[in-house]
């Protein structure tokens, strides 16, 4: 039997897959911090956290707290951390499954992932980097919004060894993050 893990230039790794939630949860976690989203929304965090120390701070004097902003605080904090995710992650998981079940290949040219759709083919200068999420491998655009991404769910190869198949090529090519 071959041993994926040690692919060498001219072979292949190929998948089939239906796109999940959190797969797409998971591709776009990894997208923001390689944006720099994630420092953006740690930022608006530590906004919160002074919105509610303003707050705190009538409480150590004996007085009564604010409460428009322990109520506002709670309300952001709840929209960046719990619902902005999952709402962001089950619009793009709608879009992606009306495509229905994905099949893709990944080689020493690049990835190509077809669906009814249609089929894309990115070279490795579209996707130059990646990330490997505990379920997925995600090639990312090179700008600087990462406004492109592409899912490869690791469930959807053949035999497990070719997970290291598919982290071998992508290692060989572009650059991880």
């Amino acid at each position: 039997m071959e041993d994926r893990a040690e692919t060498t230039v001219g072979e292949y790794v190929e998948l089939e897959y239906q796109l999940t939630r959190e797969d797409m949860r998971q591709a776009l976690k990894a997208r923001s911090k390689a944006s720099g989203r994630a420092q953006r929304t740690q930022r608006f965090a530590v906004m919160g956290v002074a919105v509610v120390g303003v707050s705190v701070v009538p409480l150590a004097k004996g007085e009564a707290p604010d409460t428009q902003s322990l109520v506002l605080a709670g309300f952001l904090a709840v929209m960046m951390f719990v619902l902005q995710p999952w709402l962001t992650a089950r619009q793009f998981h709608k879009i992606a499954s009306r495509n229905g079940a994905y099949s893709a290949r990944v080689d020493d040219s690049g990835a190509t992932v077809s669906n009814t759709g249609g089929s894309s083919r990115l070279n490795w200068t579209a996707a130059p980097h990646y990330a490997e999420t505990p379920d997925t491998f995600v090639l990312l655009s090179g700008d600087k919004g990462v406004s492109c991404l592409t899912v490869l769910p690791k469930r959807g190869v053949r035999e497990l060894a070719d997970v290291d198949g598919i982290r071998t090529l992508l290692d060989r090519h572009i650059r991880r993050l």
